[in-house]
């Protein structure tokens, strides 16, 4: 039995690149404008929207990146290694979605028991930025949006690595420990 039919399978696959890095991009623009906004204003859609973009960004932009790894060795192959204007637009996402994964400046976590995650983070900011080595090689052409990909990176790296450090010198034992040796 076929769940979806091979029409919708092929739009899904030239599209879905396109729809979670739009979708991941909505959910950084929530965060920045609704992020800030919680903690004076206590309704309850503002904290519901928060909460269900807090918890959705992370998660579309590594299935964007996943999407991104899968497919740059298939076109990189089927294309014998030359790279066309969507491969290194492709490679230039994998940096950008690794800046959307260090999240916008107004929210770093949206409960303090977020902060105990900080190990998580670590891991997930070692694995996706393996993944966006990986992929920043095989869109490489020297263009300027190849250049702007590697600037994007380390721009990405620094601010992932920066909610994870922050994260972890949150956490409670950490607080802890900084109350210990000041008293």
């Amino acid at each position: 039995m076929e769940l979806f039919s091979a029409s919708l399978r092929k739009i899904w696959k030239e599209w879905n690149l396109r729809v979670t890095v739009l979708l991941s991009l909505t959910l950084q623009i929530v965060l920045i404008t609704l992020g800030n906004r919680r903690k004076y204003n206590h309704k309850l859609w503002i904290r519901i929207v928060v909460w269900c973009a807090y918890l959705s960004a992370d998660v579309i932009a590594m299935f964007a990146l996943g999407i991104i790894t899968n497919n740059i060795s298939d076109i990189y192959d089927e294309k014998g290694g030359f790279i066309d204007a969507n491969t290194e637009l492709a490679g230039f996402w994998a940096p950008f979605l690794l800046l959307h994964l260090g999240g916008p400046d107004t929210i770093t976590a949206f409960s303090l028991e977020d902060n105990e995650l900080w190990l998580r983070h670590f891991l997930g900011l070692v694995v996706q930025t393996l993944m966006a080595i990986y992929v920043l090689p095989m869109s490489w052409n020297g263009s300027i949006l190849s250049i702007l990909s590697l600037l994007m990176f380390i721009a990405g790296l620094i601010k992932y690595g920066e909610r994870t450090w922050v994260l972890g010198k949150a956490s409670t034992e950490k607080i802890r420990v900084f109350r210990r040796a000041r008293q």
